[in-house]
């Protein structure tokens, strides 16, 4: 062959292989930071533990996140608990990443950290009130303090654009009745309503304490034959397929609370969870249309999703149920058929 073609073949060959390179890294997930995660627009508690396959309960204690819960977008949440010492590095430390109002940085914390890991989000408290300085803001007190300005906002009853006078006493603390109100201790839901119209809270769903200790019994979500198994060491075979037609009814496994329907974990499509009990929780994925809501109570058997499929292949569910944030084999919880 001429040196020529030579040329252009070879040519012709490497860019076929750097085009099919860019087509697979488009397609790769957002970075995985093990220790550390990133509150997004749509996210709940529970829908990030699912993705980390921890209990939401861990998550909250690790943060110093009290009921009823809240996170917000730009929030960094810590995803494991303190190293044997207690600390993480500077460039492992969790911190707020941008105000969920403006989208703007809100400031990095300071280089060198020797603060324990289960301390972050647990500023020693010098005081219960702040005075507010000339120049002061909130977001500003916020950061020094170590809290968010929705917490201070919150525990003040400041509004957007939260202005500030030099001289203002504002707490640092939640008003005592905050988490002690017996009327709400007994909700099995939780309702925050955002402060100003349009700002996005992202907020957990259930409180823990409500929630019974055990599952009574278990049903199978849809009929059809399994088509594919679980496989604890296989990340594609978290839960079972089971195979239906387009459209079909897809039902709640147990009674519970929907904490999470929507479509933003990667490989699930529209997605619902639903919490049992304090260690329970189910996962239906891949369906056509979602019926229910998060904060949804749902009953045994009750229809709360149409199913779809995955990618172009034929309708099929896909089922997890996970225990204490783990992934178990659902076969060992249904009823044999």
């Amino acid at each position: 062959m001429p040196a020529r073609l030579q040329k252009n073949a070879f040519r012709f060959i490497a860019s076929l292989v750097f085009i099919s390179l860019l087509s697979a890294c488009a397609g790769l997930p957002k970075s995985w930071d093990p220790q550390a995660y990133t509150v997004s627009k749509g996210d709940t508690l529970y829908s990030i533990a699912w993705k980390y396959e921890k209990d939401f309960s861990q998550i909250a204690e690790w943060n110093n996140i009290p009921p009823p819960y809240d996170i917000f977008p730009g929030q960094r949440l810590i995803m494991q608990p303190a190293s044997k010492d207690g600390t993480l590095s500077s460039q492992d430390r969790p911190q707020v990443l941008v105000d969920s109002d403006t989208g703007e940085s809100i400031g990095d914390a300071p280089a060198k950290s020797s603060r324990p890991l289960s301390a972050i989000g647990k500023t020693p408290r010098r005081s219960k009130n702040v005075t507010v300085q000339k120049n002061d803001t909130l977001y500003g007190i916020a950061r020094r303090e170590g809290f968010t300005h929705h917490q201070i906002a919150r525990w003040n009853h400041l509004r957007s654009p939260y202005a500030l006078k030099p001289g203002q006493k504002l707490r640092l603390t939640p008003p005592q009745h905050s988490y002690t109100s017996t009327t709400e201790a007994k909700k099995s839901t939780v309702s925050v309503k955002p402060l100003v119209e349009n700002k996005v809270v992202v907020k957990s769903i259930v409180q823990k304490a409500n929630l019974p200790n055990k599952v009574d019994k278990w049903r199978w979500p849809s009929k059809g034959r399994v088509i594919k198994t679980f496989k604890s060491n296989d990340t594609a075979r978290k839960g079972i397929g089971i195979r239906g037609r387009l459209g079909q009814p897809i039902k709640a496994a147990a009674a519970g609370t929907v904490v999470y329907s929507g479509n933003g974990l990667i490989n699930y499509g529209n997605l619902i969870i639903i919490k049992h009990s304090h260690s329970f929780l189910s996962a239906y994925a891949h369906n056509k249309k979602l019926l229910v809501k998060e904060g949804d109570s749902v009953k045994p058997g009750q229809t709360i999703a149409k199913m779809g499929s995955p990618d172009s292949s034929k309708a099929q569910l896909h089922f997890e149920i996970r225990r204490n944030g783990k992934p178990v084999n659902p076969l060992h919880y249904l009823p044999k058929s």
